[in-house]
């Protein structure tokens, strides 16, 4: 069920790190409660998998979710990294996400 953020499809969810590829791109931590939706991180990365396998953050996310977490991903495999930060910054303008369940995300568009 890929969503749309912004002006970006990530594709997800990836249930298990296994299943991330180690290429440049763009996450999206959401925290699933039923049906209801918060993002609690976005990032970027050259190399996905192993960023999210080894981030300190990861404790923060198990923390402050009350749900299932679901991670999303955009690889940008052609983008340089002030590319992929310049998309991460847009999308915590657009979004803040704060590694709390403060505020739902409407997915105004669920792609299929």
């Amino acid at each position: 069920m890929p969503i749309k953020l912004g002006k970006y499809s990530f594709t997800g969810p990836i249930k298990s790190i296994d299943k991330l590829k180690d290429r440049s791109g763009i996450y999206a931590v959401i925290c699933k409660v039923d049906k209801e939706f918060f993002l609690i991180d976005i990032g970027e990365s050259s190399k996905l998998k192993t960023r999210i396998e080894n981030y300190d953050k990861k404790e923060c996310w198990k923390k402050n979710c009350n749900g299932q977490i679901e991670i999303f991903v955009h690889y940008t495999i052609f983008l340089k990294q002030r590319d992929r930060i310049i998309i991460e910054q847009e999308l915590r303008e657009l979004f803040h996400p704060e590694c709390k369940m403060d505020e739902k995300i409407g997915f105004t568009e669920f792609l299929f």
